[in-house]
């Protein structure tokens, strides 16, 4: 029989809410860090010696785990090629190193907690031929300040720190939630788009879990869960800005449903350009990340639009269609 899920997108799913990441944005924003550039591999400077392996040679440094407590304290793990030096960087800041063993793999325990904030971070390493690498995936990291939740609310719950993982193609994965684990055999953990709406799906079931996804009942594609128990899809078709019922169904190697999970879902217009010392009304779809990146030029300053507006934001997580605020001036 199949038990239908029917969730509230404001609980289980991270969907460009007040502080929702847009891939697209993340894009545009996470450059290569100034003095962090890849170096290239060298020619030997002797004669007869023989060049160093290009830094395509060699498989890309990638995060696995990210977790992190209310306290800032973390464990970051991943895999990097056999013996080499793997740098951990905060916004292109060093904040420590791990050598990879044998099989590739390293685990990082910062000394110091994390502190309170917003942080992107991201790896390069180098082998044992002294060939630099640098990572193409980052990870989104909100740490909450103390007795706050993520968007800076105050609350009486313990508040759980947010981890986004961006790939190269844009997709966005899940690797912490501010909020308790659905216990569902399966979760729709992030839905994105960009300005061309083209999706960008992810979420939980277990590993080798056969997923099915459909938009207005329409198949959009399939994936399957990897051994760390997330699958992700970036369908073809584009969507058009609107209203849409998102549906992911677990089934077994018959096609058979399982169980499913299912929501509405909305792409809004794509955001015009917004001028500081103006106001905004807020359409279906936008977030304080996506109208600060606009309006400042970074994601991050989306504070700078939710302290000029707490006559407005009662629930920081959420924004409103119809809503004005203001984008003050700054330095």
């Amino acid at each position: 029989m199949i038990r239908p899920q029917f969730i509230a997108v404001a609980g289980a799913v991270v969907i460009t809410a007040a502080i929702g990441l847009n891939y697209a944005l993340w894009q545009e924003e996470a450059g290569p860090a100034a003095g962090h550039e890849p170096k290239s591999a060298a020619l030997g400077d002797k004669a007869g010696s023989t060049a160093k392996p290009s830094p395509g040679a060699y498989s890309l440094p990638a995060f696995d785990v990210v977790r992190v407590n209310p306290l800032g304290d973390t464990v970051i793990a991943g895999r990097a090629q056999p013996a080499s030096t793997v740098r951990i960087m905060d916004d292109g800041a060093v904040i420590g190193e791990v050598v990879a063993d044998a099989r590739g793999e390293w685990v990082f325990l910062p000394e110091k907690p994390l502190p309170p904030g917003s942080r992107r971070l991201s790896l390069e390493m180098t082998t044992k031929e002294g060939v630099v690498v640098a990572s193409r995936e980052s990870v989104i990291m909100v740490v909450p300040q103390k007795d706050k939740d993520i968007a800076g609310q105050p609350t009486g719950q313990e508040s759980q720190p947010l981890a986004l993982k961006i790939r190269p193609d844009g997709s966005v994965i899940v690797m912490q939630k501010p909020a308790k684990e659905d216990a569902l055999p399966i979760s729709v953990d992030a839905v994105d788009y960009d300005d061309t709406g083209k999706l960008s799906i992810s979420g939980r079931a277990e590993a080798g879990a056969r997923v099915q996804v459909y938009l207005d009942n329409r198949f959009i594609g399939r994936a399957e869960s990897g051994g760390n128990g997330v699958w992700s899809l970036s369908p073809e078709a584009w969507v058009e800005p609107g209203l849409y019922k998102l549906r992911a169904d677990l089934v077994d190697v018959g096609g058979k449903v399982i169980t499913r999970v299912e929501f509405p879902f909305k792409r809004a217009e794509p955001l015009s350009e917004m001028k500081p010392g103006t106001f905004v009304v807020v359409q279906p779809g936008n977030s304080l990340w996506r109208l600060a990146r606009r309006t400042y030029g970074s994601g991050f300053r989306y504070t700078v639009i939710f302290k000029a507006n707490l006559d407005q934001i009662k629930d920081a997580d959420l924004i409103y269609p119809g809503q004005v605020f203001a984008l003050p001036a700054t330095n």
